[in-house]
């Protein structure tokens, strides 16, 4: 049998990022023993993942680093006149590796002093650098970590040396074929490493934040990648807490909070339970892209969506609940946080500096918790949200269930999704008996609107029209059976939960994730589609066995308000500084906020019953509208300035005080206080 032959080469490059990468697996380690004393015995198990992860992140920076090497080492492979560049290759790795050790060292000190992985905070100290620059010299030995850089550099500069001397140190039968067919195996190797996983989307740092133990997640982070993760965010902490005073006043009488203090900016309310509160399950349902103007309450003769009608007539129904936003993502930080994501860059579940947030749902101590997605938890980095604040949280998404097959780009049908969520509900309460809290995100009601082969008998209609549709909120056909076909597996669901053992004890929430432009919009009033209200509307359904009297609720409300009201409906106690409250409490003053980021620049408003200011109305100037009237762009401002000036200050003061409560809600701020 011939020998493999592998060129002088491809072995220097591969070795080359195997030294960095037990380099780092070895400060990893050294970082572990350093701060041992944050890990607590209950998260030893984690340890194993952890530094799984970890060496991912480890060998994607490896790979990146390699990156001007293998450049280098294939050019000469091919051209061998490119040995003038040897030197410089050296003396840049000499300073790319000091670099990278530097990092490191800061990362060392930054975590000591603040318990915190270096992130682009840091470059913060550079607006009073004398001052920092005096503290590092008086904190840390500074002498010492320079001698230590510089003898790193030099390994750096030795041991590239090395490589590339026995890279070419003789002919290895340099074939052009041979090295072509090395260079591609290389560099897909390469991708695939850093790319980091088998799945649709790469290795994010939102898998770092697999545990709700802050130690756990930052020894998984790399220094490095954290750094240049969150470096695209540093300047998006925007928030001035001199604007979020101004409005401080309003703001808290409207949330109600218990102890008012604009110095401290104090926002935290406590809710007290009732004395027999109920152990009710909770089923929340993310229903993609439900929204008001496409459902059966406003299309009653299209009837697209006839499950959900019968359902909320015998349940609690939210007429007039809206989204802060008109993204996927943002619904489920918002929902999950009671904060409206009005992240300017990304979304916020995308910004590692604010993973950490405190929600109302770990109020439930007793429940299990689960969350299901079709797809991947790591699209639009929700996985950090999620596992790492939501305690103990069983989450499970595409190549994790028992019964599944891709249907398309969104993973696994949502007839599939609901399926699985039904069985391992159900087996839930067979096994412990414990009530359980659980998320389902569906994402079938979605472009390219596939109908999967396995639809539970789901029949399209044929006889509308593309430009019927168009005139009744649909951009044709295919969405509008898209929107049926989405009601019709939510039928199907239903009825497997009936027959389940934990139905007749169960919460249902079923809300749209945000709403969907449609220009022509017939069936509903002009203003909703002019002032782009249609983009935020959704209904919300409070359904299930547990529910004793159906209602309809007209009471302006918003996706921040779901948890606090599940838990009034539920009757449990809780705390938050969030903008989201109990609106099935009378006492609550109605009202959404809203923040079109969809729209450039963007607007944000405020609504109130018929009523909707609007930084950006009509015209271009702000304005208070009666979105619903046939004089929806009559700007109310003056006729009533007393409502024009409260729901504007509302706007704005909702709008600062989400900035600032995005990096100001850390889960450890309330362990602290106990």
């Amino acid at each position: 049998m011939k020998k493999l032959f592998v060129p002088r080469w491809i072995r220097s490059y591969a070795l080359f990022i195997f030294l960095n990468w037990l380099a780092f697996g070895i400060l990893r380690v050294i970082f572990m023993y350093a701060f041992r004393g944050a890990l607590t015995a209950e998260h030893y198990g984690e340890l194993w993942e952890t530094f799984y992860i970890g060496a991912k992140f480890d060998a994607r920076l490896a790979c990146g680093l390699a990156i001007p090497l293998g450049i280098y080492l294939t050019v000469y492979a091919f051209w061998h006149k490119a040995s003038y560049i040897k030197k410089v290759l050296c003396w840049f790795y000499g300073l790319l590796e000091a670099v990278v050790m530097l990092i490191y060292f800061a990362d060392f000190a930054h975590y000591a002093y603040i318990s915190m992985r270096i992130n682009s905070s840091i470059f913060t100290y550079s607006e009073n650098a004398l001052i920092s620059a005096q503290m590092v010299w008086e904190t840390y030995p500074i002498v010492w970590i320079i001698l230590g850089l510089i003898l790193w550099g030099m390994l750096g500069y030795w041991l590239t040396k090395k490589l590339l001397t026995y890279a070419f140190a003789q002919d290895d039968k340099y074939r052009w074929k041979g090295n072509l067919a090395w260079f591609i195996g290389g560099l897909l190797i390469t991708g695939a490493i850093m790319f980091g996983q088998l799945s649709q989307y790469p290795l994010r740092w939102s898998n770092a934040y697999h545990s709700t133990n802050n130690f756990i997640c930052n020894l998984t982070l790399n220094p490095v990648l954290n750094l240049l993760d969150t470096y695209r965010f540093a300047q998006n902490k925007d928030y001035d807490v001199n604007e979020v005073r101004k409005y401080y006043a309003e703001v808290a009488q409207y949330l109600k909070v218990n102890e008012p203090n604009a110095d401290t900016l104090n926002f935290m309310r406590t809710i007290a339970g009732s004395k027999a509160p109920h152990n009710y399950n909770v089923v929340v349902i993310f229903m993609e892209s439900f929204a008001w103007n496409k459902s059966s309450f406003t299309n009653p003769d299209l009837d697209p969506t006839p499950f959900a009608k019968e359902l909320a007539d015998k349940s609690i129904l939210f007429t007039n609940f809206f989204t802060p936003t008109s993204a996927t993502a943002r619904a489920v930080f918002a929902t999950l946080t009671g904060i409206p994501d009005v992240s300017n860059i990304k979304t916020s579940s995308r910004n590692p500096l604010i993973v950490d947030q405190q929600l109302v749902a770990n109020a439930l101590t007793d429940y299990e918790k689960y969350y299901f997605i079709g797809g991947s938890s790591s699209w639009g980095n929700i996985r950090g949200v999620i596992e790492h604040n939501l305690d103990h949280v069983h989450m499970y998404e595409e190549g994790k269930f028992q019964n599944e097959s891709r249907n398309d780009v969104w993973g696994i049908s949502d007839l599939d999704l609901f399926r699985e969520a039904n069985r391992i509900l159900e087996a839930d309460q067979q096994q412990n008996g414990k009530p359980f809290f659980a998320i389902i995100q569906t994402a079938g009601y979605h472009r390219p609107y596939t109908i999967p082969d396995d639809n539970a008998g789901f029949v399209k209609d044929t006889k509308i029209t593309d430009e019927q549709a168009r005139r009744r909120s649909f951009v044709g056909v295919d969405e509008y059976n898209s929107l049926r076909l989405s009601d019709h597996f939510l039928r199907e669901f239903f009825r497997l939960a009936e027959q389940s053992q934990y139905y007749k004890n169960t919460l249902f929430v079923i809300f749209g994730d945000h709403g969907l432009a449609a220009p022509e919009s017939e069936n509903m009033p002009r203003g909703y589609v002019e002032l782009n209200l249609i983009n935020h509307q959704v209904p919300l359904i409070l359904a299930g066995p547990v529910v004793k009297k159906p209602q309809v609720i007209e009471k302006t409300s918003s996706q921040v308000d779901v948890m606090p009201t599940i838990m009034g409906f539920l009757g449990r106690g809780y705390s938050t500084r969030a903008i989201g409250r109990d609106m099935l409490n009378p006492a609550q003053v109605p009202g959404a906020f809203i923040y079109a980021w969809a729209q450039t620049p963007h607007p944000i408003g405020f609504v109130q019953g018929d009523y909707y200011y609007q930084t950006l109305g009509v015209g271009g100037q702000d304005g208070l509208y009666k979105f619903a009237a046939p004089d929806f762009n009559r700007n109310l401002a003056e006729e009533e300035p007393e409502r024009y000036t409260y729901m504007k200050n509302m706007a704005l003061g909702l709008y600062e005080t989400s900035k600032y409560l995005l990096y100001n809600n850390q889960k450890q701020q309330e362990q602290n206080k106990n």
